[in-house]
């Protein structure tokens, strides 16, 4: 009778049992020599046993750490790490795999990121035997993300700061060159016109010192943002009477509001307050303050000063208020932005021009005083602007 080929899949070598020493010598071999570190631990987060690699990060060696709650050792950043591992080890005695960044100190004090995981381990019956708390050192990996961020924050910077200096010269070059091409012009006529009517040529060097001015208060705004934003602005403060120094802001402005037939009215609760001030840059912000509410306030209109003091908040505040067009709700809280001018006109539908930089500046000279500036304002209703200086 023929015999049956060999089964060629069949092994030639007999399965070998490994007893359970055996297999405790092979778990004990992966579970020292793996590159993450490891912790056992019951149901009570007692430590039963962990690895060297365990070891290597804390300076904690397994005889020392074993019988311990594994959240009372000494290897944890501070109390917040203590109560989150022991929070995260009763969420997995519900058989929940947990996961979560953490810090770790050894006994010199360095500290490192970890990544923590806190795995159940099942036995026969389907009960939690212990749990295995792994984790590896990623701080190496948590300093190159940091350093990347920081590139990259610096790059979004830089770009925002280039593309505001691109805005700013193109916002500088509008400004310039419109009165700029008003003397030109009208200079030019005048050289090709030898024989042009005297009052005809009155009216164009009019316009050619008005522009001129007008370019003279530009650059001396861009000087002024300039120095104040760098830090070189010194305030020469003395102890000033507030009241004087509006009423010498009121007379300047007065000429300007009489043209309009506009009132101008003043009142002051203390009759004097002295302040430490520098009398050019506050009488700055004032001029710059009135001569806006007489330049966006109708014929006939009013303009208010008011000084009130707050005692609780150790305050002066002063209030000046008009009756002129109001401001767009939109717009007002950009108002004391660098070279943002409302969207104004005046009764007539005439926009009200500005070069945008008298409330920046007049912002900036404030908070140097250590107060601050704000507006109240509707469009059609008029403007409150509020001076708080402290006392």
């Amino acid at each position: 009778m023929a015999q049956s080929p060999a089964n060629p899949h069949k092994s030639s070598s007999p399965t070998v049992a490994l007893s359970e020493t055996d297999l405790r010598k092979r778990f004990q071999a992966i579970f020292h020599n793996t590159f993450q570190f490891m912790f056992l631990v019951d149901m009570d987060g007692i430590m039963l046993e962990m690895n060297q690699a365990a070891t290597n990060i804390t300076g904690i060696h397994a005889r020392e750490a074993i019988g311990n709650a594994l959240w009372e050792l000494d290897c944890w950043a501070d109390e917040a790490a203590r109560n989150k591992l022991k929070t995260s080890i009763y969420r997995a005695s519900g058989g929940e795999f947990v996961r979560y960044t953490s810090e770790m100190r050894n006994l010199e004090g360095a500290s490192s990121v970890i990544d923590l995981s806190i795995k159940p381990v099942f036995g026969e019956q389907g009960d939690i035997d212990f749990f295995v708390v792994e984790g590896r050192d990623i701080t190496n990996l948590k300093r190159l993300e940091f350093e990347r961020d920081r590139e990259r924050q610096y790059a979004d910077t830089w770009q925002k700061l280039n593309e505001m200096k691109n805005e700013f010269v193109s916002q500088v070059s509008h400004e310039l060159r419109t009165p700029l091409a008003s003397i030109i012009g009208f200079a030019q006529t005048l050289l090709r016109s030898p024989q042009i009517a005297p009052e005809k040529a009155q009216q164009f060097l009019t316009i050619i010192l008005d522009d001129g001015r007008r370019l003279e208060r530009l650059v001396e705004d861009l000087l002024d943002i300039s120095r104040i934003e760098s830090g070189k602005t010194t305030l020469i403060t003395q102890n000033l009477d507030v009241n004087g120094l509006l009423d010498y802001a009121l007379h300047i402005i007065a000429p300007e509001a009489t043209s309009k037939n506009i009132t101008l009215e003043r009142t002051y609760e203390a009759p004097t307050r002295f302040l430490a001030l520098d009398h050019d840059r506050m009488t700055q912000v004032f001029v710059n303050l009135l001569s806006n509410a007489v330049k966006f306030t109708p014929k006939n209109g009013r303009v208010d000063v008011e000084t009130v003091v707050d005692e609780k908040n150790g305050e002066l505040h002063v209030l000046v208020r008009d009756t002129g067009v109001g401001i767009p709700q939109n717009d007002v809280p950009r108002l004391f932005e660098k070279f943002f001018r409302a969207k104004q006109r005046d009764h007539e539908g005439k926009e009200i021009r500005g070069t945008g930089l008298g409330l920046a500046i007049a912002k900036q000279i404030i908070e140097l005083h250590g107060g601050t500036i704000g507006v109240e304002s509707a469009l059609g209703q008029g403007s409150t602007f509020t001076i708080c200086l402290p006392m």
